[in-house]
């Protein structure tokens, strides 16, 4: 059990890691075929975080990682995934919601991570910002791919689509959401 969770968990912040978020979202997808329900990726990242462990060191950059992790968990449904996924990055699947549904829990994440600061150590409080990738698969736009053969490429498919969304919220100045527009 304890090497189980270790192997699916990142350590800091106690979320699902990347490894696991993957596998999660490969069922998610193929679920979400055989029910013909649609579903979302979101990619959130952090603002300007490089400035963050630059001014407050790695410390102050891993009080900032817990609180944003238990905001974002804090945010979502039960039945919904969430991951760290890399330094600052994390992976958030949707599983039967509505591009309508999830674009609104996208805005509520961003809200929430930015309306209330985090208090660091020194008594420095923070108002921290985050960049979100949305991409939508609606189940009617891929291929039934079989329980035994998952659709890998379509996953990456659809974490490329959320990523090239996230790196648009941050060339339009951060603290946005971009809604992938290309078909699943």
């Amino acid at each position: 059990e304890v090497v189980r969770r270790q192997s699916e968990e990142d350590a800091l912040t106690g979320l699902h890691n990347r490894r696991y978020g993957l596998a999660q979202l490969t069922a998610i997808h193929a679920s979400s075929l055989s029910s013909r329900q649609p579903y979302a990726v979101l990619i959130v990242d952090l603002d300007r975080f490089k400035t963050v462990n630059d001014r407050f060191g790695h410390a102050g950059g891993d009080t900032v990682l817990i609180e944003v992790a238990s905001r974002l968990r804090n945010g979502l449904r039960d039945q919904d995934m969430l991951a760290r996924i890399g330094g600052e990055e994390f992976l958030i699947a949707l599983p039967d919601i509505t591009l309508a549904e999830a674009r609104g829990i996208a805005e509520r994440l961003g809200e929430i991570i930015r309306n209330s600061a985090i208090v660091l150590e020194q008594d420095i409080a923070l108002f921290i910002t985050v960049s979100i990738g949305l991409a939508f698969c609606s189940a009617s736009a891929g291929k039934i791919a079989s329980a035994d053969q998952p659709d890998n490429d379509a996953v990456s498919q659809i974490i490329a689509r959320a990523d090239h969304a996230l790196l648009a919220s941050k060339s339009a100045g951060r603290n946005k959401i971009t809604i992938s527009r290309s078909a699943a």
